[in-house]
Order: structure tokens, then C-alpha cells, then sequence
């Protein structure tokens, strides 16, 4: 059966949140990021998150890519959180719950966040603020439909995108049309680190803007 990209809702939050831990868990840095213990129900935790930005945040839309052949809890493989920022993001005060190294989070997250608000001032724009697939299903496809439907959407409102990219989506974004417009690199050799942690500020524009 050929995958399929629809609109994801609450009750999809918990196997987001399945994929995600998945999807990460590779990261060289997660050990100085989230060097435990985390707490036994920290996937439901994070689901309920994500739920609470939901309902909270008007700007927030979900997608996710599904396989219908495989079985119910697990067909959703793919999933993305997008903003439609009109106005400028307000920046709040970010806490980090049990088994995360505060300090490191914050020079990642926080600065990523900065980064956003410098680099994007008051100009309207889609966020992808997320987008992750699990590894089981890496390399079907997923995660470019999932980026090409965001632009989709962008087009509609002629807005640009801008995300925040790691490492491993990095050159998913450059062949889906994002440039470079800043490199984030953050020393964490305090935490045994030998490279810095990397991320790159990207934009998609609109060809006629470009």
C-alpha cells in the first residue's frame, strides 16, 4: 500500500512521541543532552506535551504519514508540527524536566530559538518546527512528502519556511529547496564532547521571491 500523508490529531501524540525517542536515540549528543534516568512514563509526558501545545498554540498544525498495511499502533511512521507565524513569537522561559542536563539543553534549544527570532525579526513565515520518521522506515519517502506538503501550505499563504536542521535532515531539506542562511555551532567539549553540536538555519523561498 502506498503511504499516505494526512492530518494528525491528539491521539496520535503518544506514537509521535514513540518515533521521536526512536529517531534520536542515535544522536551523539543525547547523552550529554538527556543523560538520565528519565522518568518510566517520560513518553507519556512528552505526548501530553505536545498535546498542551496543541490546544494552546494557534499557529500549531500537525501532519503524519501513515503505512496502512502495517498493523494499528504502529501505521503512523512519519510526523511533523508545523506554525503559521504572522507575528513575532513571543520567547518564554523554557524548563527541562527530569534526566535532562539543563544547562546543555538550553544552549542548544534556547539557542536555537534566539536564533529563529533574530534571523526572522517581525516577518511572517511557516515554522517546521518538527519532523521526524522512524528508523524501521527510513528512506521510503516519508520525510520529503511530509517537507513538501509544509511548502504546500506555505505557497497557499506566499509565505517562506524556515526550520532548524541537524545533521541527519540536512540534506533532505537542500534537495526540497531550503538554503543555508546560518550555522549554529555549540561547543559541549565541558561534557566530553570532541566536535560541536551543529544545526543550520534554513529557508525556503518562494521561487519568485528568490
Amino acid at each position: 500500500m502506498p503511504l499516505e500523508l494526512q492530518p494528525a490529531a491528539e491521539a496520535d501524540a503518544r506514537r509521535s512521541a514513540e518515533i521521536e525517542a526512536a529517531a534520536y536515540a542515535p544522536n551523539p549528543f543525547n547523552r550529554i543532552l538527556f543523560p538520565g534516568p528519565l522518568p518510566p512514563d517520560a513518553l507519556d509526558g512528552r505526548a501530553s506535551q505536545l498535546v498542551a501545545e496543541l490546544k494552546k498554540d494557534q499557529t500549531t498544525r500537525w501532519l503524519k504519514v501513515v503505512d496502512t498495511d502495517l498493523p494499528e499502533a504502529e501505521q503512523m511512521i512519519a510526523f511533523a508540527k508545523f506554525h503559521i507565524c504572522l507575528e513575532k513569537p513571543q520567547i518564554t522561559p523554557r524548563t527541562f524536566g527530569p534526566g535532562c542536563n539543563a544547562e546543555a539543553c538550553e544552549l542548544l534549544f534556547g539557542g536555537i530559538v534566539e536564533q529563529r527570532a533574530r534571523i526572522m525579526e517581525d516577518r511572517s513565515y511557516v515554522y517546521l518546527s518538527i519532523l521526524y520518521t522512524d528508523p524501521k522506515h527510513q528512506g521510503r519517502g516519508a520525510g520529503g512528502m511530509l517537507v513538501r506538503r509544509v511548502i504546500e501550505e506555505a505557497q497557499k499563504l506566499g509565505l517562506i519556511v524556515y526550520l532548524a536542521a541537524s545533521p541527519p535532515g540536512h540534506e533532505l531539506y537542500k534537495k526540497c529547496g531550503f538554503r543555508d542562511v546560518e550555522c549554529l555551532s555549540l561547543d559541549m567539549s565541558k561534557w566530553g564532547a570532541k566536535e560541536n553540536l551543529i544545526n543550520w538555519a534554513m529557508i525556503w523561498e518562494p521561487p519568485e521571491t528568490v
